[in-house]
């Protein structure tokens, strides 16, 4: 089981998502996809989009470490449906970390996502929206 990056002490839920296993913090509403699912989940077609779509900044993270590696995550860009999303990755490439609805918005950016996946994401992430605890 993986430890959060955000919260450190607390262990991520393993949810699987159209054979993707997602870990996702019930205590910060965050998500680590493991290196490749994102682009699983975006579509076999666009595997090299979802990599392509991601741009380094050269900025470390903070102190935010990798749940696999420890090392401490690097900054990432990406589009989203609200404008640009920062992202921390894991410079050794074995992950990117979304805080509480980062994955959604990137998902819901019309960037090849079938629409189906975008909205299973939406769905599992709902109750935290909705109960005020992703705000």
């Amino acid at each position: 089981m993986l430890r959060c990056p955000v919260c450190v002490k607390s262990d991520m839920v393993v949810l699987e998502l159209e054979e993707i296993e997602v870990d996702h913090c019930l205590s910060c509403g965050g998500v680590w996809l493991d290196a490749g699912e994102l682009e699983l989940l975006m579509g076999a077609a666009d595997r090299a989009a979802a990599r392509d779509k991601l741009r380094d900044t050269g900025v470390a993270a903070g102190s935010r470490k990798c749940p696999i590696c420890g090392k401490t995550m690097e900054k990432a860009v990406s589009s989203s449906a609200e404008g640009e999303v920062t992202l921390d990755r894991c410079p050794a490439g074995h992950g990117i970390w979304f805080d509480d609805g980062e994955l959604q918005a990137v998902l819901a950016c019309g960037c090849g996502a079938d629409g189906r996946v975008v909205a299973l994401v939406r769905d599992m992430f709902r109750s935290r929206i909705t109960t005020g605890k992703g705000e």
